[in-house]
């Protein structure tokens, strides 16, 4: 037996700014239907930005959904016909004012593959040099913070980070500037 579900059906539910959710009659592996609902976000981009003393820097806000206050890595939507490597200096600049020389990519991942079609590309940012604007989206209140890089993965390992993109992006970064258990 497969494992590919066939879409019969297509609708979609709302349309918002942001997003939109799509509800989808599948067929099933077994010849029974279902109802699957999606949400349709845009991608996006993360960027951990490192500076040539080994300094992260981060972004504290208010996120409305999980009603907290949390630090995270900058992030921004992929505007239409952008590529992801512009949105991640757009993003750098923007965020913590820091224009990158270098950006690796680190990985590509789904946020919740259970209903969403939304991903994140995650980009190490190097050779960071202060940037000459910052603009900031209207309604976007932040405010940076510079850490060392090995605090922020001693955070990352005791759970201090909880938004996925800043966990992963940091534990990849690490890997990639050998940093291992905080050393």
């Amino acid at each position: 037996m497969g494992l590919r579900e066939r879409l019969v059906r297509r609708r979609v539910v709302y349309a918002g700014h942001y997003l939109r959710t799509e509800e989808h009659t599948v067929r099933l592996p077994d010849g029974r239907r279902a109802v699957r609902e999606i949400i349709v976000p845009p991608d996006a981009v993360a960027v951990v930005p490192v500076d040539d003393e080994g300094t992260l820097y981060l972004v504290r806000q208010y996120r409305p959904a999980p009603r907290r206050i949390l630090y995270e890595i900058p992030a921004g939507i992929i505007d239409r016909g952008e590529r992801p490597t512009a949105t991640a200096r757009r993003e750098c600049m923007e965020e913590v004012g820091m224009r990158p020389e270098r950006l690796t990519r680190l990985c590509t991942y789904y946020h919740a593959v259970g209903f969403s079609t939304g991903q994140v590309t995650l980009y190490l940012a190097r050779g960071l040099r202060p940037a000459v604007r910052r603009h900031r989206e209207p309604g976007e209140f932040l405010t940076v913070v510079a850490l060392p890089f090995r605090e922020a993965y001693r955070m990352a390992l005791a759970n201090r980070f909880l938004d996925a993109k800043s966990l992963l992006g940091i534990l990849w970064a690490a890997r990639i500037l050998g940093v291992r258990d905080g050393r």
